[in-house]
């Protein structure tokens, strides 16, 4: 999986300018991935509610709701795209403790045409971990991120280490299978270890020879050169909330926050020029 493979260069941060371009409706108040296909916007939100995916317009209105009828919203915080499939990461995991982690598999067009969908189930465990939950220096497996290339899906998972070591690890699992499986690591992916609010990453987003992160505080961009990942560039925000969802178009980042949030303000949707 060399095509992965990412390494930090030293840049300058870009302090880019950042606009809320609609308020989201409390519907989705706990809005926790966003995936952008044909000038709409994919969503859903994470545990507790609903398994349902969420079409939405840049006005932030609501124009279509799928339900997962085989599916449960255990913690889901993840949501990519293929071309052909959605796949939904149950993959939130904060105390480290879980053991019923899921990828649901639906088709796209089912879900923007049909009040309801069935998913394909992979039921994943991660390589290496042996206690649930491990000690508080161990802690690498909750996720809110993964990205879908070729037949794989890579998992980003949120940092939730004490003392907190900005280490994100990488896992991957083939999007072909079912039943149960195991998420293979990859490699490690080190950010700053300043705090995790800062640097743990709650979505990813692939474009090409793209990859892009996103924390709380930033973006990060990576371009495929040669035979690895370079960065290219890291935008900050200029405002400090919940954020959890990011796509983008040839122009903007896209990015949504959650309402009921740890930080104050939230529940839009915001647009960042690349």
């Amino acid at each position: 999986m060399k095509y992965l493979l990412c390494i930090f260069t030293l840049i300058t941060l870009s302090l880019q300018a950042q606009k809320s371009i609609s308020g989201l409706p409390k519907k989705l108040a706990e809005t926790s991935a966003l995936i952008l296909i044909d000038e709409e916007f994919y969503t859903l939100n994470d545990s507790g509610n609903e398994p349902s995916i969420y079409v939405f317009n840049k006005k932030g209105e609501i124009i279509h709701e799928c339900i997962i009828k085989n599916a449960e919203n255990y913690d889901w915080e993840a949501l990519s795209y293929n071309g052909t499939h959605l796949f939904i990461g149950d993959i939130g995991n904060n105390n480290n403790n879980r053991k019923n982690l899921r990828i649901y598999k639906v088709i796209k067009e089912e879900v923007r045409s049909k009040l309801s969908a069935e998913a394909t189930v992979i039921n994943f465990e991660y390589e290496g971990q042996l206690d649930f939950p491990p000690e508080e220096s161990e802690r690498y497996f909750d996720a809110e991120a993964m990205v879908v290339k070729n037949d794989s899906i890579f998992i980003f998972t949120k940092n939730r280490t004490v003392p907190f070591d900005g280490v994100s690890r990488v896992y991957y699992v083939k999007e072909t299978l079912e039943g149960k499986v195991e998420a293979k690591y990859l490699y490690d992916l080190r950010l700053k270890a300043t705090h995790w609010m800062q640097e743990s990453i709650t979505d990813a987003h692939l474009c090409e020879d793209n990859l892009y992160l996103l924390t709380y505080a930033k973006v990060y961009w990576y371009r495929w050169i040669g035979a690895e990942f370079i960065l290219q560039e890291t935008y900050e925000f200029d405002n400090f909330t919940q954020k959890e969802g990011l796509t983008l178009d040839r122009k903007f980042f896209y990015i949504t926050d959650e309402d009921e949030s740890i930080i104050s303000g939230g529940n839009h949707l915001y647009k960042l020029k690349r």
